[in-house]
């Protein structure tokens, strides 16, 4: 369903599931309630997330930005030797630029130790990453120059509006494709190519409730076949989750949307966490290879987040479509707890 050229049309959000680029992401025109006179923007959490899959190495980048915690991060895997290299830095909401959509646009953070800019221009395909971080005792320096093949005529994205009720909302454009560029992390020098390499990315902005839970999970891969497939399952706070959810799989940038599921982890979290809807549609494990936690409880922030990375396996049948098999796609999981 070809998206509206607005994600919120005075007075009225244009919920719902579609499969091309909303052209002005402008949740900064609505008002809300509340005590302060600028709360409207105050509220609005957004970020830029992106997912980097590629042999023996697994990437998150992030531009975040919730205007009480704003961070830029870049965490870097290493599969085969289990081993993170991980930079964040928590900077001023302010010397962060997030975009209100994917024409022509740049997300961007710069400083004496971290330059990040991402430019946009999805009319023409075109997705560059360039990254320079400096080393440090702790971190041994890392540069990105990558390029995404954002084509959503040939890789459908999943694009939402969808409500938490009728003054809240959030959007979010996720697209699987292909990626290629070089990443140099210290001496050492990662080739990507289009056969080897994808990126997921998530645009994502949200008037999100004051006490935030969700779950979250992702991965991406090659079948035995040489198609690229990936997935993106989130079970959060949503209203109408039936018709209303951000669930879906790509085969070779076809998109096929997919029902709620729910998560279980009924040995705790790194142990296998399962996956699975009502019928029989996903049937997911997910065994943690790599444990991330963060806990705070502060007066006025508390948060609670577990996101491993490792394999998933199991089964996505979408309706009237053949059966995917998932076999050891490298991946990650989160449950996620926010008072903010």
């Amino acid at each position: 369903m070809q998206a509206p050229d607005q994600v919120f049309t005075h007075p009225n959000y244009n919920f719902g599931q579609y499969t091309s680029p909303f052209k002005n992401v402008n949740l900064n025109e609505v008002r809300m309630s509340g005590p302060l006179p600028f709360g409207h923007t105050f509220f609005l959490r957004e970020w830029q997330a992106f997912q980097i899959f590629t042999e023996g190495y697994f990437g998150i980048m992030a531009i975040y930005n919730t205007k009480k915690v704003s961070l830029v991060q870049l965490i870097l895997y290493d599969i085969e030797n289990q081993k993170k290299y991980k930079f964040e830095k928590k900077v001023l909401p302010w010397q962060l630029e997030i975009p209100n959509g994917l024409y022509k646009t740049r997300a961007s953070y710069s400083s004496s130790n971290c330059n990040m800019l991402v430019e946009h221009d999805v009319e023409n395909s075109l997705l560059d990453i360039d990254v320079t971080i400096a080393s440090s005792r702790k971190y041994p320096g890392a540069e990105l120059k990558l390029k995404g093949h954002h084509d959503t005529q040939r890789y459908t994205p999943i694009v939402v509006c969808l409500p938490f009720n009728e003054k809240r909302a959030m959007y979010s454009h996720k697209c699987l494709m292909p990626l290629e560029g070089t990443i140099k992390l210290g001496h050492h020098i990662i080739e990507l190519s289009q056969k080897n390499s994808h990126l997921i990315i998530d645009d994502h902005k949200g008037y999100y409730p004051y006490i935030t839970k969700y779950d979250w999970i992702t991965a991406a891969g090659f079948n035995e076949q040489g198609q690229r497939i990936g997935f993106n399952f989130t079970d959060n706070q949503i209203q109408n989750k039936e018709k209303f959810n951000e669930n879906g799989v790509w085969v070779d940038g076809q998109l096929s949307f997919l029902p709620p599921i729910k998560v279980s982890r009924p040995k705790g979290y790194q142990e296998t966490w399962y996956v699975k809807d009502k019928g029989g549609q996903v049937e997911l494990s997910f065994k943690p290879i790599e444990h991330n936690a963060v806990n705070l409880n502060l007066l006025l922030l508390k948060s609670k987040y577990q996101g491993p990375y490792g394999y998933f396996n199991g089964v996505i049948h979408p309706k009237g479509k053949d059966k995917i098999i998932i076999d050891n796609f490298f991946g990650m999981g989160e449950d996620f707890y926010l008072r903010s």
